[in-house]
Order: C-alpha cells, then structure tokens, then sequence
C-alpha cells in the first residue's frame, strides 16, 4: 500500500515537471534601447525552440574590428611570414595600377615595404628591442604606408577588397601559429578601455592617418547571445573576416562567445600545410550578397530550411541578409554612424520611423 502511494506521488511529480512552463528568458537592461530590449525579449518568449539566429561579428558582435587589430598587432610587432615575398600585394586586383592621388603604383609602395620590412626584420632578429625598432623614422614610415597602402584600396576598390586583403597577410603561417598569432592580438587588444583613435604618420608627414585601436565585447552582448541560446534559439555569425581570426575570439570561453566552431562562419582560404591568401571557390564565402548564399547552404538545413528569426548587423555587407528571408521576425542594427543615405543608413531610418516596434530595430553601439 505504502510503496503504491510513493509510486503514485512519484508520477505525479514527474506529470507536473514535465508540464511546467519553462522560465522567462530575459534580457538584463544594461545599454539597450528599451524598445529594442522589449522586441527581444518578446521574440525569444514566441520564437520557438529550433529557430535560429544570425549575427555579424565586426562592428555587431563586437566592437571595431578584430581584423584590423590583428594587422595593428602584426605591424607593431613585425610579425609577418610570406608577405614580405610578395611585398605585401596579395589580394590587390591590379598591383601595377596607380594609387589615387599618391604619384606611385601599389606594386612600387610594395616594394618600398617590403624593402622597409626586411631591414627592421633583421634588427630585431639580430636583438634589439621591439620598443627601440618602434621609435625609428624607417618603423614610423613603414606603418605609416601600410596605413596608406590600405586607404588608397578602401578609396579606389572599396572596403571589401580590405576586408580580402587585411587576411592574406597571415600567408606563410600554420593554421596552429595563425591561431596563436590571433590569440596574442586579442590579449593585446581586448577591453574596454583599450577603444583608441591613433594616428600614424610618417617622419616627412606624406603617409599614414587615423588608426582605429583595440576591440570589446560587450556585456550587453555577450547577454544577448547567451539568453538567446537559453531560449532554445541557436546563434550562428556570418562574417566577412577570415573564418580562423573570427572563431579564436568568438569560441573562447572564457575571452570571448564560447560558441562552438560549427556555429562561426567566416571567409575560408583553401586548406594546405601553410596559409596562402587564395580563396576557397568550393565553400560559400560570406561577403556580402555571399553571406545570404552561406546561411542557406550551411545553417538552414539544420533548420528545416527556414530562415533566422533574428538578423543582426551594422553595415551595407548585411543588408543582403537583413532583407533576403521572409520568415524573419526582427532586423536589429546596430548603429555605428553609418550614413542615412547607404543602404543601412535607409534600413536604420525604417527602424526609426517605426519607433523601433516594427521589422527592423535600431540600437546604438556600445562603444558609444
């Protein structure tokens, strides 16, 4: 009699757990937009477990770029493999042609820093410090053309021939001494207090301008993407940086996301013993109207083919995916002071008009 009543109760028990609705996920307040804040909260009480979303890293995730902070890395501490071969030109649609408004071709300022580079290289091979080598005119004049050299690309190809070029000059690495080389970048570079404008002249003040420094991942985001995980709604990035730099941050568990490695994608070289600055033309690379192509070839499956729910970006190399899938539920953008008239800027002033209730939804980036 005794051991039915335990039984009894013991099922009953288990009938009322497993009815149980689960906990209300949300958002601590931090620096969001209260509207913003409510759209989400509401999107992860109604999204459903199974649907999925997808963020932007640089600039969205994070903020500034950790592309750029692995090149600042790079230059300040000279630490370069196979670039210097091809004197820093790969990725260049046409080294021969003329930078704007420079008097030289981009294969001739390649010379010129690879000369520069191959000099301060052997300096420091040969023992003298790196805080010595940084104060030289022949250092201030190399990081100031390499600053130069990628404006003058930004200016006559725009900023996504940067974004092919900044990767390539990881060429002549392991993917092991990449992964180490990335991972000291972030150490340097992470943190709040670290968000710096510098500038970079060279001594007879022709080359160089401002510098963006250092990178942060916010609490406000490292929160978003953990109550959306909570809520049962996978969080994928699709980014326009290299695949390997992106996961070293975003996969960290205790530096950065702590997602796993299936859930970053990123642009991918062809797989070879060493790094080459050549694209894999087998693999969808995210890069604009790509990235659109990338979730649907990759994350969409997992999903019954639908699309995320939740699409996050900041740039016009979003647009195509904040616009492309019918089933989502929200657009958030993150803004960084793009222009009103780009294609985000024009997104961004939906989001305004709407008072941040409608598709899509405008915060202000956490930097700010």
């Amino acid at each position: 009699m005794i051991r039915k009543f335990f039984i009894s109760a013991l099922c009953l028990l288990l009938a009322v757990s497993c009815t149980r609705e689960p906990e209300t996920v949300i958002l601590q307040e931090g620096k969001w937009d209260p509207q913003v804040r409510e759209a989400l909260n509401e999107l992860m009480a109604n999204a459903g477990h199974g649907s999925y979303a997808v963020f932007d890293f640089d600039q969205t995730s994070i903020v500034h770029d950790i592309s750029n902070a692995l090149w600042v890395y790079q230059i300040e501490h000279l630490r370069f493999a196979d670039a210097p071969i091809h004197h820093f030109l790969d990725g260049i649609p046409t080294p021969e042609e003329a930078m704007p408004e420079m008097g030289l071709t981009y294969a001739e300022m390649g010379d010129v820093l690879s000369a520069e580079y191959q000099i301060l290289k052997s300096r420091l091979d040969a023992g003298e410090s790196i805080e010595v080598i940084r104060q030289s005119d022949e250092y201030l004049d190399f990081r100031a053309r390499m600053l130069s050299l990628m404006e003058a690309m930004d200016e006559q190809w725009g900023s996504w021939v940067t974004y092919l070029w900044q990767p390539g000059l990881l060429a002549g690495y392991t993917e092991v001494e990449a992964k180490e080389l990335v991972h000291e970048a972030i150490v340097e570079h992470l943190g709040r207090n670290k968000l710096a404008v510098e500038q970079w002249r060279s001594p007879d003040g022709r080359w160089g301008g401002d510098v963006q420094r250092g990178i942060w991942l916010s609490p406000e985001m490292k929160n978003l993407y953990r109550c959306l995980e909570e809520a049962g709604i996978d969080t994928y990035i699709c980014s326009a940086s290299l695949e390997l730099i992106v996961e070293a941050l975003a996969c960290d568990p205790v530096l950065g996301l702590g997602l796993s490695a299936d859930r970053v994608f990123g642009l991918r070289f062809v797989a070879g013993e060493r790094i080459v600055a050549q694209f894999d033309q087998n693999y969808e690379q995210p890069n604009r109207e790509g990235k659109v192509d990338c979730i649907r070839a990759y994350m969409a499956p997992s999903h019954g083919n639908a699309g995320p729910v939740l699409v996050a970006g900041d740039s016009n190399g979003d647009v195509a995916m904040l616009t492309a899938f019918t089933d989502m539920k929200h657009g958030l953008i993150i803004d960084v002071g793009r222009s009103a008239e780009s294609a985000i800027g024009q997104l961004a002033t939906q989001a305004k008009e709407a008072g941040n209730k409608g598709l899509y939804l405008l915060q202000l980036s956490f930097e700010r």
